[in-house]
């Protein structure tokens, strides 16, 4: 049987020009990643605007749907924004961690981040399991006690090269990643786009390749990085140095599929055999 991941993070409707009510919210992109890789249980506010048709979309890719709540506006995305409409968690809670491999909170306003925080530590089984987050940026800017805490609690913190730059004040990648370790982060994980990325983790550091690709539309390339990556570390059962290597892979190569087509369209036709066919070619060309 697969792994459980259990993630955390807004579930939106997008609506771009031509393409109204598309699936979105970067929890709703990181759960459709990972599907393939892990049984993914979806921990959101979907809202009153998600049909039986689109919650099927959901379920055919096998999302655990228990953790939605379906009361309230619905959170939306647009070209000019996302508008939660509320809170992006519902009231319910996951109680359950009797397989769940890893957590990924993803794109939580603070204090429901935090309010993750301690449901998910109070899981039992918590400490052994890899809890990957990818908060929002602008959060962590605001507010140095905040962006200490996130750190504290990341086995696998995820960021762009140049926020972390901005937020460390430092000038080059590694320089930043090491200033968010010093800060209690187990490992980071910086994106470059086109250019892959950079891990480190404990005292060692090496960079990740991507493939070079067309990209169409980049909505929710953001947050399938980090909902396939921790799909493969709950898969994994640990986030080491190897296995984030790997990881990073994976998740770039599923991220290119996601930019190759409309939202989450190209995204939700792949499989895992389509993954592993371009984790393969990855793998070949950095010898991971």
């Amino acid at each position: 049987p697969m792994p459980t991941l259990l993630i955390a993070g807004p579930l939106a409707l997008d609506d771009f020009p031509g393409a109204p009510g598309l699936l979105g919210g970067v929890g709703g992109y990181a759960a459709m990643a990972a599907a393939p890789l892990a049984t993914t249980q979806l921990w959101a506010r979907g809202g009153s605007d998600f049909t039986p048709q689109l919650r099927g979309i959901l379920e055919r890719r096998h999302i655990d749907l228990a953790g939605v709540g379906w009361e309230g506006r619905t959170p939306r995305g647009s070209a000019t924004g996302f508008e939660p409409h509320g809170d992006v968690l519902p009231g319910i809670e996951p109680t359950s961690a009797d397989d769940l491999g890893g957590v990924l909170l993803i794109g939580l306003p603070p204090a429901e981040m935090r309010r993750a925080f301690a449901v998910v530590g109070a899981l039992p089984g918590a400490p052994s399991r890899t809890l990957v987050i990818s908060p929002r940026p602008a959060d962590l800017a605001a507010d140095r006690a905040y962006l200490a805490e996130v750190c504290a609690q990341s086995d696998v913190l995820v960021l762009s090269v140049a926020k972390a730059q901005e937020l460390t004040g430092t000038a080059n990648a590694l320089d930043a990643a090491r200033a968010l370790q010093k800060k209690g982060a187990k490992a980071v994980v910086l994106t470059a786009g086109l250019l892959g990325g950079l891990i480190a983790y404990s005292q060692k550091v090496t960079t990740y390749q991507t493939l070079p690709i067309e990209t169409s539309d980049k909505s929710g390339v953001s947050a399938v990085f980090p909902g396939v990556l921790a799909a493969w570390c709950a898969g994994a059962g640990k986030a080491d140095f190897r296995a984030l290597k790997r990881a990073c892979a994976m998740a770039s190569a599923v991220g290119g599929i996601c930019a190759q087509g409309q939202g989450p369209l190209k995204l939700l036709a792949a499989d895992r055999k389509e993954y592993l066919e371009r984790f393969n070619r990855l793998r070949r060309a950095g010898k991971y």
